[in-house]
């Protein structure tokens, strides 16, 4: 079998140890100081490529991985039509990425990245050197549900979970928790903090 993880660099989505026996693993990441922060054993190829440009010479993918990657694309149709190019037919593609809606991307498309990688430094205790640029182009239920209608079998899996952002006041963490659960009940998934997709090449 081969995967392919897009964005992991430094950190690859499945350890080593964790990969089925005669597994392939590939990375891709638009950074090669990430790809080569994650050390000779970390990835069996590796590719510094922008997946919204095609990218030949990776064809015939089983499994391709992408965590936490799409909203920092500049164009989420052309990525999804450039991985779907890498899958061999019935291959699937197994992706998380955030919402547009979500509070904390709201947050990030109204501050500059700088200010935005200090504050959730400081406040929120995240690693400066691990906070990249988003776009949340097409990061919506309805938006990716319309791209993945070129595809095979597709789900999409909505959650709701944004309130770590808010973990700095009690207080403003419950008032957004009523908010999520109100939104959660009435299944608005155009507002969920992130989703899960599962689609079939």
């Amino acid at each position: 079998i081969t995967i392919l993880d897009v964005g992991a660099g430094r950190s690859p989505t499945l350890a080593p140890a964790d990969r089925p026996d005669g597994c392939r693993y590939l990375g891709l990441d638009i950074s090669a100081e990430e790809l080569e922060a994650a050390g000779p054993a970390a990835y069996d190829a590796t590719y510094v490529h922008d997946i919204v440009d095609p990218l030949a010479e990776v064809r015939d993918v089983d499994v391709i991985i992408s965590w936490q990657v799409l909203e920092h694309v500049s164009s989420l149709p052309r990525a999804l039509s450039n991985l779907h190019a890498m899958l061999r037919p019935g291959g699937m593609l197994l992706a998380q990425t955030s919402g547009s809606f979500a509070a904390f991307a709201i947050a990030a498309r109204v501050m500059p990245h700088r200010v935005r990688v200090k504050v959730m430094a400081r406040y929120l205790g995240h690693q400066e050197d691990e906070k990249f640029p988003t776009s949340f182009d097409h990061c919506t239920a309805h938006a990716i549900r319309k791209l993945l209608n070129q595809w095979g079998p597709a789900e999409i899996v909505p959650f709701y979970r944004g309130a770590p952002y808010f973990s700095m006041s009690r207080p403003l963490q419950r008032l957004y928790l009523s908010y999520e659960g109100f939104v959660a009940a009435r299944q608005w998934d155009n507002l969920a903090t992130h989703y899960l997709l599962i689609a079939s090449a």
